[in-house]
């Protein structure tokens, strides 16, 4: 539903609280939001989605999702303002690392767009004021134009709770200062389990002017929010959610999974020749023995890696073994299939959710961000994956000279996910267990839907309180 139907908007949602929902720009980052708002308009809620003229066709909507209540507020976005080149309206459009300072610029510059634009709306009667904003932790600026409209705002990191409360915990007790050693691991304290990172491992390992700054400014505007929302479900941690809370003396409003809420079908279209392609190849598969590898949204060098794969012939000598596929890949469709038996990721958050969803096991090869966190979450608490066992660290933007993982690891890892034998059966029947709390978690009355109802409630009350 466009913002220009604003007088429909506020008839069908006169008395429901009205979220203002602000993502990250990146795929990976605004898919589950936008997942979060489906679920929240759902619930009865009016959404506002807030974009960028770019980023607004990415979206993935669907036919008939018009009927729910969520309005699409498309900001123009200061690329030139903020030093950056036209068209960069969303992470992975960056050239490279030296420009994320920029990117992070121009959306604290949307600041005043928003609240000029949500008042207006107000003032016209095309929308009713704002009750809450939800927006990514990467965005802090957030945090002070909700209390400009005097409304709660609430953190969405886009990690599990695992990596999030070990975030918290690395930045507060400040583990790093006075190590000189970017490999040594140091211990997080106050944390439900033993522990220990490495500054090279750790997540916001990314340098350039400003950046330290900045995540600090991101934990600081994430301890003064009214609570968290994270796309994960209680079964799969319960001890650190609890821990989390009781930390902090804050609501942790566990939502997901976020992709299991979701309307679109994830199933293969017509219009959609990757899709088609991959359907017809895994169709011709038996049960559980294909091994889907995917890096995430975030590749770097894609033009080239397309070129190696050309020239050393990999596709061909592969044959029907394999298949590549070089766009954007169907990836819940994949892990959903029968003939899929495990997932080789990166271990970005969304990756793992997806697998668990499928319940399905993984190896593990994480690169940079929180992503040797929730590692540790999937083998040493789950117990759903095989490490890689990767030997260095990347920096997303960073071209890295040295191997990480040699093809002998990725060997040892898959095999030990495919293997029949005792271990790898019970590796799977967890999985699989995982998989069905997910669902139940999800489902009328399960975890994750009794939080969103709570949570819908929580502001709708609020709402009535201050008005």
């Amino acid at each position: 539903m466009s913002s220009d139907s604003g007088s429909a908007v506020v008839a069908a949602a006169d008395s429901a609280p009205h979220f203002v929902l602000v993502p990250m720009m990146a795929a990976g980052h605004a898919g589950p939001m936008f997942d979060m708002a489906r679920a929240l308009a759902r619930r009865g809620a009016l959404v506002t989605f807030v974009t960028t003229p770019l980023n607004l066709p990415r979206l993935g909507r669907v036919a008939g999702e018009d009927a729910f209540p969520i309005r699409f507020l498309p900001l123009r976005f200061p690329c030139a303002e903020a030093g950056l080149p036209e068209g960069c309206e969303s992470l992975d459009a960056l050239p490279g690392l030296g420009l994320l300072g920029n990117f992070n610029h121009a959306c604290a510059m949307l600041h005043a767009p928003l609240v000029a634009r949500l008042r207006d709306d107000a003032a016209a009667g095309s929308a009713p004021p704002a009750s809450c904003v939800i927006s990514d932790a990467c965005h802090p600026w957030t945090g002070g134009v909700a209390r400009e409209l005097g409304v709660p705002r609430l953190a969405f990191d886009g990690f599990c709770t695992f990596s999030s409360f070990c975030m918290r915990q690395m930045n507060v007790h400040r583990i790093f200062d006075g190590v000189d050693d970017d490999t040594r691991p140091v211990r997080v304290p106050g944390f439900p389990i033993d522990v220990e990172i490495s500054r090279a491992r750790s997540p916001g390992n990314f340098t350039g002017p400003g950046m330290k700054e900045f995540g600090e400014e991101i934990m600081a505007e994430s301890a003064r929010a009214d609570g968290l929302v994270v796309n994960s479900f209680a079964e799969l941690e319960p001890l650190f959610v609890d821990a989390y809370e009781s930390t902090i003396g804050k609501k942790v409003w566990t939502i997901g999974p976020l992709l299991l809420m979701s309307t679109v079908p994830s199933t293969a279209s017509d219009e959609d020749a990757d899709a088609v392609r991959c359907a017809s190849w895994l169709e011709s598969k038996k049960p559980r023995s294909v091994v889907f590898v995917s890096f995430g949204s975030l590749p770097g060098d894609l033009a080239g890696f397309e070129r190696w794969l050309s020239d050393d012939g990999f596709e061909t000598r592969v044959g029907e073994r394999g298949l590549v596929v070089t766009g954007w890949a169907p990836q819940r469709a994949i892990l959903s299939h029968p003939a899929t038996g495990a997932f080789v990721t990166h271990c970005g958050w969304n990756s793992v959710l997806e697998c668990v969803a499928a319940g399905l096991p993984m190896a593990t090869w994480p690169h940079f961000a929180e992503q040797f966190m929730n590692e540790k979450l999937v083998v040493d608490v789950l117990r759903v994956g095989v490490p890689v066992g990767v030997k260095g660290t990347a920096q997303w933007g960073v071209e890295a000279e040295a191997v990480v993982a040699t093809r002998d690891d990725v060997a040892r890892a898959v095999a030990a996910v495919l293997d029949g034998g005792e271990e790898g059966s019970a590796r799977r029947a967890r999985a699989a267990d995982l998989g069905r709390k997910a669902r139940e978690a999800v489902a009328r009355g399960g975890s994750s839907d009794r939080n969103l109802k709570l949570l819908v409630e929580h502001v709708e009350h609020q709402k009535k309180s201050t008005a």
